[in-house]
């Protein structure tokens, strides 16, 4: 896919990965709109790009709910005109047991996590489809969409959920010229890991990072944004961000299928009632 010129929209945008694709795409020449809940983030955001204010728009809508995301749409068109590049990005962290995460806590993720980007699909996928010059959705999930473990049953149930609707989409919308790509990201420096800290907090925010030994992992979300937008350039399904560690969970997972798969239909029973 061509991108220059292109028109985006990025869920989430306000802040982390969202923030990062935007700054990506608007260093190769896209035209580029971010929704966020967050005004300060937002204001944030006008003040990061005010240099490409002819080229950015930053609007408040709530990927929970669908009438919030069709008017940030209507808003997209009328501002930038057709709309080629979708990014339901929006997303939140919430850990612990399956049986004992809340109900608050499920419904919370699952209405952001996953009806966020249900909301998004379905708000401007006709959208795409109408104008009929192709485009692009890429739908941020984890690497935690193909690989599971314990205490995260909640973020994980929404993940897997996102990386199933972006492989059924893909079959879904090769005929309207409209790629899909799901993010599966490791590490990333954002704050979903210190969401409890205040965004000017540095100071905290640095003490926390240190605290956790995971955050040695940790990539710019500028870094992310770049290999998305590459992503929808070759019209990629999967997007990963790292080479070893994503290899070694997915190689885990695929190991653990077929082992199972070995044990319940032995390679020589398989042959031979065949």
């Amino acid at each position: 896919m061509d991108t220059k010129g292109k028109v985006a929209f990025i869920t989430g945008g306000g802040s982390g990965i969202g923030l990062g694709m935007a700054k990506a795409f608007l260093a190769a020449d896209l035209r580029v709109a971010i929704a966020d809940v967050r005004t300060d983030r937002l204001d944030r955001a006008r003040e990061t790009f005010v240099a490409s204010e002819s080229k950015f728009l930053a609007l408040e809508a709530d990927v929970t709910d669908l009438q919030s995301l069709d008017k940030a749409a209507d808003a997209v068109e009328a501002h930038f005109g057709k709309v080629h590049i979708v990014c339901n990005n929006a997303g939140i962290g919430i850990g612990g047991l399956v049986h004992s995460a809340s109900m608050d806590q499920w419904h919370k993720i699952v209405n952001v996590n996953l009806w966020g980007v249900i909301h998004g699909c379905h708000v401007f996928t006709p959208r795409i489809q109408s104008h009929g010059e192709g485009g692009h959705i890429v739908n941020t999930a984890s690497i935690m969409g193909v690989y599971t473990s314990r205490g995260s049953g909640p973020y994980c149930a929404t993940k897997f959920a996102v990386v199933a609707i972006s492989e059924c989409m893909r079959a879904e919308l090769q005929e309207s010229s409209i790629g899909v790509s799901v993010l599966c990201p490791f590490i990333v420096d954002t704050p979903i890991f210190y969401p409890d800290l205040d965004d000017m907090d540095t100071e905290g925010i640095e003490r926390r990072k240190k605290q956790m030994g995971l955050m040695r992992h940790a990539l710019s979300p500028v870094f992310v944004g770049e290999r998305v937008l590459s992503a929808i350039q070759s019209n990629e399904l999967y997007i990963f961000t790292d080479g070893t560690s994503s290899r070694q969970m997915i190689q885990s997972r695929i190991d653990g299928l077929n082992e199972s798969m070995d044990r319940l239909w032995p390679v020589e029973e398989s042959a031979s009632s065949s």
